[in-house]
C-alpha cells in the first residue's frame, strides 16, 4: 500500500514539473508586425525650418512626446520626436519663437520634463544641443 502511494506522488510530482517545463517552452505561432513608423525615411535637408518642423509633426515616430505652459514669454511648449529611442528631435517655443534641434538625446527629454524648472533646465542646455541649419 505504501509502495503504491510513493509511485502516485511520484506520478503526480513527474507530471505537474513537466507541465511546467512545457509551459515554459510554448512559442509563439503569429509574427510581430513592426510598428508602423515612418520617420526613418525623413528628409529634411534642404527646407526651411517650419517646412521640417511640420514634416516632423506629420511623420509616425516610435516615440513623441509633449508639454505645453500657459505663459505670453519664456518656455510655451516643448515636443520631442525620436525613430530610435536614443536620439531625436527637439521643438521649443521660447518667447513665441520656435526652435528645432535634432540628434537631442533621449535622456536630455527626459530630464527636461521631470525637472522642477524646465525653462532653467532648458536655458541651461540650450547652447549644447545641435540647432537645425
Amino acid at each position: 500500500m505504501i509502495l503504491w502511494m510513493k509511485q502516485i506522488v511520484i506520478f503526480f510530482i513527474l507530471k505537474f514539473s513537466l507541465t511546467c517545463i512545457f509551459a515554459q517552452e510554448v512559442k509563439h505561432n503569429f509574427l510581430v508586425e513592426p510598428q508602423l513608423v515612418n520617420c526613418d525615411s525623413l528628409k529634411l535637408v534642404g527646407f526651411s525650418t517650419n517646412q521640417c518642423i511640420d514634416s516632423i509633426r506629420a511623420s509616425k515616430f516610435r516615440f513623441d512626446q509633449s508639454f505645453r505652459l500657459t505663459r505670453k514669454q519664456g518656455l510655451q511648449t516643448a515636443e520631442y520626436f525620436s525613430c530610435d529611442n536614443k536620439y531625436g528631435y527637439l521643438i521649443v517655443r521660447y518667447n513665441g519663437l520656435v526652435n528645432l534641434f535634432y540628434n537631442v538625446e533621449r535622456c536630455i527629454w527626459n530630464q527636461m520634463i521631470s525637472s522642477s524648472d524646465p525653462e532653467g533646465y532648458y536655458l541651461e542646455i540650450k547652447k549644447q544641443l545641435n540647432n537645425f541649419p
